[in-house]
C-alpha cells in the first residue's frame, strides 16, 4: 500500500490520547468484606468480565478513530501488485497525431508542441524499466523509433526533434498498427495512448456511430491493452483554406492561357471579407483578386495565365489573412509544349462531312484549326486510313486515336502499335459500326495479354422510343475527369446513349474511368509497358450517343488525349504530402542516377527502377508542402523537372470535437479519457498501482463514531 499524502499519517499518533486517558483514570477499587458477599460473588464476577470487555472495546474504538481519520487524509492506494517482480513495468504505445492540423496556433505555441510537453511529463511517471514506442499517426502510420525504448529520459529529445508532418489520420490503420506493436511488447501491462486534437474530418466516422475493426480486435487480446484518448484541445477553429484547385489543361501551347479554378472554404464561425488571393507564376506574383467567404461556406475564383517559354512551370495561388499559413498556398504544374502530335487512325473514312468515325474527335481536339481561326491549337492532328498505314507512319506521335478499325492492311501493324504503347505512347480505341467485338477480343485483348484492357462480349442497343442510358454521376478522382466534378461546368447529365459495346474489364490490370447508370463500363484504362491504353465502349458519333453534340465533349476529348500524352498518362508531378511520385524515364535514356531537391531543401540521389517493363523514377514522399526539383546528375545544366506536394484540403478544416463529445465517445467504447497530465496521472495511478481506498475508510470512520457513542451509553447505564 502507498499513500498520496504520507505526511498526514502522523495524525494517527492521536490514538495515544484516549489510551493515556484510559491509563490515568483507571478505577482504584477498595475491597470491603461483609458476611453475605459470598452469595453475590458469582454475579459480580460475570458482570465484571462483561464490563472489562466493553471498556476494552470502547478503548480500541477510540484508538481506531484517529488512526482511520489519518489514513483517510493520507489517501492510501492499494499497490501490493507493484511489489511483485516484473509487474511494475509497463509498455506504452503512443499514437501521436502528427497531421498538419496539429500545427494550429495555441497559447503562444502549437498543438503539437503542447502534445510533446504533456508526453514528456507523462513519461516521467512511468516506472523504471518500462518501454515506450511512438507511432506517428498522420497519413501512413510510421514508428518514430526503430524499436521500443526503455531510455525514457532520451525520448523527449526525440519528440522535440520530430519535424515530420503528414495528412489526415487514418484511425483504423493507426490503431491496427498500435495493437500489432502492443502484441510484441515485452511487458504484461500494455497501454495505447491516443494523443490527438480529434479533428472532425479525421474522426467523423467513429463519432457518427461507425465501427473501427481494430477496436473489435481488442476483445481477442489476452490480456487486452488499455486504450486512453488524450485530447489536446484546439483553440483555433476559424480558418481559410483551399478546398480544391483545378488546373486546365495540364499541357499548354506557348501563350495559351492555363485556367485555375480555385475554391476557398471558411471553417468555423467567422466570415471573411475582402481577402487578398494572389496568383504566382514561377514564384512571381502576377495577379491579385479579392474574395469574401461566408462563415462555414466557400467561394470560387478563376485565374488564367499563359507562359511563352517551353518546359515545366508552376502556377501558385496564395491566401492572405489568417494565422495558419500551411494551408494558404497551393501549387500546380503546367507543361508548355510546342505541340502534341496525335494520329487519327480510322477504319472507314467517309467523303461526307461529319460522317466519319473520327470527324467529331478531330474538331474537338483541334477546334481552332477546324474553324480556320488565327488561334493556335495545342494538339496537332493527322488523319490516316488503317488499311494503308505503314509501321514507319506511327513514329513521332504522342497519342494514336483509332476509330472503327476492323483490320489493317498489313499484319505487322498491330505489333507496331503494341511496341508504340510499350515505349510510352498513348492509345485511345473507339469502336464503330464496322468493328467486331469478337475480333477485338481475339486479336487485341488475347486473354489479358494484349494491349486492350477489356474483352468485348457483344453490343447493346436502346430503341429511340425507350429511355436512353445515361452516365453515372459520381466523384471522379482520375486526372482526366476531375474537371467534371464541378456540376456547373460538367453537363454529364445531358448525355444520352443509345448504343454501346458490352465490355468486361481485366480485373487485375484495368481501371474503369466512366460507367453508365446501368452499371456497364464506358471508359476503361490499362497501363501497358511505359504507355497507356483507354478503351471506349462507344464511338464518338451522334448515331451512338449525343455526346459529340454536348459542350463537354471538347474538354473531355482533349483531357483524355492530354492524359495519354503525358508519358503514357502515368507521369504525375503533383501529390499530397506523404505520398510518393513516379516519373517515367524514356526507354532510350541511359542515365543511372538523378538528384532530387525536396521542398525543404534537402538533396538526395535517386535511381530509376524497372516496374512492369517500364523505367520508373520513384520520388520519395515529402512531409513539407512545396516544390521539389529533379535534375540529371550527369547533365546538371539540363532544365529540372518539377515535383510538387500540396497539403490535403481536409487539414484546413480545423473544427474539432468538444471535450464532452470525446468523453462521451470514450465511455461508449469503454475507453479511458484525459485532457491534461494531472487527470491522466490520477487515472493511470489508479489503473496501474491500484485504486484509492479513502472512501471505504471514511465509511468505517463513521461506523466507529456511531459505535463509540452506543458503547459509551451502554457502559454508563451499567
Amino acid at each position: 500500500m502507498t499513500f498520496l499524502n504520507a505526511m498526514l499519517l502522523a495524525g494517527g499518533a492521536a490514538f495515544l490520547v484516549p489510551l493515556l486517558i484510559h491509563l490515568f483514570n483507571r478505577r482504584r477499587v477498595v475491597t470491603v468484606r461483609w458476611g453475605a458477599m459470598h452469595l453475590l460473588h458469582e454475579v459480580i464476577r460475570q458482570r465484571k468480565r462483561r464490563l472489562k470487555i466493553e471498556q476494552l472495546l470502547l478503548l480500541l474504538t477510540r484508538i481506531a478513530i484517529p488512526i482511520v481519520l489519518a489514513l483517510c487524509l493520507a489517501r492510501p492506494v492499494l499497490s501490493f501488485l507493484r511489489q511483485l517482480p516484473g509487474l511494475s513495468n509497463s509498455s506504452l504505445i503512443v499514437v501521436l497525431d502528427n497531421s498538419y492540423s496539429m500545427r494550429a496556433p495555441s497559447e503562444n505555441s502549437t498543438l503539437i508542441q503542447r502534445s510533446r510537453d504533456d508526453l514528456s511529463r507523462i513519461l516521467q511517471t512511468l516506472p523504471q524499466g518500462s518501454d515506450v514506442q511512438v507511432l506517428l499517426a498522420g497519413g501512413n502510420p510510421t514508428p518514430l523509433l526503430d524499436e521500443a525504448t526503455s531510455a525514457l529520459d532520451l525520448l523527449p529529445d526525440e519528440l522535440r526533434s520530430m519535424d515530420a508532418f503528414a495528412g489526415p489520420v487514418n484511425v483504423q490503420e493507426a490503431l491496427q498498427q498500435a495493437i500489432a506493436t502492443a502484441r510484441s511488447s515485452k511487458n504484461a501491462t500494455r497501454e495505447i495512448l491516443v494523443v490527438s486534437d480529434f479533428q472532425k474530418t479525421d474522426w467523423k466516422r467513429l463519432f457518427e456511430g461507425g465501427t473501427v475493426p481494430a477496436l473489435d480486435q481488442l476483445a481477442n487480446e489476452d490480456p487486452a491493452p488499455v486504450i486512453t484518448f488524450y485530447q489536446v484541445a484546439a483553440e483555433l477553429s476559424d480558418n481559410l483554406h483551399f478546398s480544391s484547385v483545378q488546373a486546365a489543361p495540364a499541357i499548354l501551347a506557348p501563350g495559351q492561357p492555363a485556367g485555375l479554378r480555385v475554391r476557398i472554404q471558411a471553417s468555423g464561425q467567422q466570415a471573411w471579407q475582402d481577402v487578398a488571393v494572389h496568383l504566382e507564376a514561377d514564384g512571381a506574383r502576377v495577379k491579385t483578386a479579392r474574395a469574401s467567404v461566408p462563415a462555414g461556406g466557400e467561394t470560387t475564383l478563376y485565374f488564367t495565365h499563359g507562359f511563352e517559354d517551353l518546359g515545366e512551370h508552376t502556377l501558385s495561388v496564395r491566401i492572405d489573412g489568417d494565422s495558419m499559413l500551411d494551408d494558404n498556398v497551393w501549387h500546380e504544374q503546367v507543361d508548355v509544349r510546342d505541340q502534341v502530335r496525335v494520329l487519327l487512325l480510322e477504319g472507314e473514312p467517309s467523303s461526307e462531312p461529319l460522317e466519319g468515325a473520327l470527324d467529331f474527335v478531330e474538331l474537338a481536339l483541334a477546334p481552332h484549326s477546324g474553324a480556320k481561326t488565327s488561334l493556335r491549337d495545342l494538339i496537332e492532328t493527322t488523319r490516316a486510313e488503317a488499311r494503308r498505314i505503314k509501321a514507319e507512319d506511327l513514329r513521332g506521335y504522342a497519342v494514336i486515336v483509332m476509330g472503327d478499325v476492323s483490320k489493317f492492311g498489313r499484319n505487322d501493324i498491330l505489333k507496331e502499335l503494341t511496341s508504340f504503347v510499350e515505349n510510352g505512347g498513348g492509345l485511345l480505341v473507339l469502336p464503330g459500326d464496322n468493328a467486331s467485338p469478337a475480333d477485338y477480343t481475339r486479336d487485341w485483348f488475347r486473354d489479358g495479354q494484349g494491349i486492350l484492357p477489356s474483352s468485348a462480349t457483344g453490343q447493346e442497343h436502346i430503341a429511340s422510343s425507350l429511355s436512353p442510358a445515361r452516365l453515372r454521376i459520381e466523384r471522379f478522382t482520375h486526372p482526366a475527369l476531375t474537371y467534371f466534378n464541378d456540376a456547373r461546368s460538367a453537363g454529364l447529365r445531358e448525355v444520352e446513349i443509345q448504343h454501346w459495346w458490352k465490355l468486361e474489364p481485366d480485373t487485375k490490370a484495368a481501371q474503369t474511368l466512366l460507367s453508365l447508370d446501368r452499371g456497364a463500363p464506358l471508359l476503361i484504362e490499362k497501363a501497358f509497358g511505359q504507355g497507356r491504353v483507354i478503351f471506349s465502349a462507344m464511338t464518338f458519333d451522334p448515331e451512338w450517343s449525343n455526346l459529340p453534340l454536348q459542350p463537354l465533349f471538347v474538354p473531355l476529348a482533349q483531357r483524355l488525349v492530354i492524359h495519354l500524352a503525358v508519358a503514357g498518362g502515368d507521369n504525375a508531378s503533383t501529390a499530397l504530402i506523404g505520398q510518393s511520385l513516379q516519373r517515367l524515364i524514356p526507354a532510350t535514356s541511359a542515365e543511372k542516377e538523378y538528384l532530387f531537391t525536396a521542398p525543404d531543401g534537402k538533396e538526395s540521389a535517386i535511381a530509376p527502377s524497372e516496374t512492369e517493363g517500364r523505367q520508373v523514377l520513384t520520388i520519395p514522399p515529402s512531409t513539407t508542402p512545396g516544390i521539389g526539383r529533379i535534375r540529371s546528375k550527369a547533365n546538371p545544366d539540363r532544365p529540372a523537372s518539377l515535383a510538387i506536394w500540396n497539403l490535403d484540403p481536409a487539414e484546413g478544416d480545423l473544427e474539432t470535437y468538444s471535450e464532452s463529445e470525446v468523453r462521451s465517445l470514450a465511455e461508449r467504447l469503454g475507453i479511458a479519457y484525459a485532457n491534461n497530465t494531472e487527470g491522466y496521472a490520477r487515472m493511470d495511478r489508479d489503473r496501474r498501482l491500484g485504486a484509492e481506498i479513502w472512501q471505504p475508510l471514511l465509511a468505517l470512520l463513521l461506523i466507529l463514531l456511531f459505535f463509540e457513542v452506543l458503547l459509551q451509553q451502554r457502559i454508563t447505564r451499567a
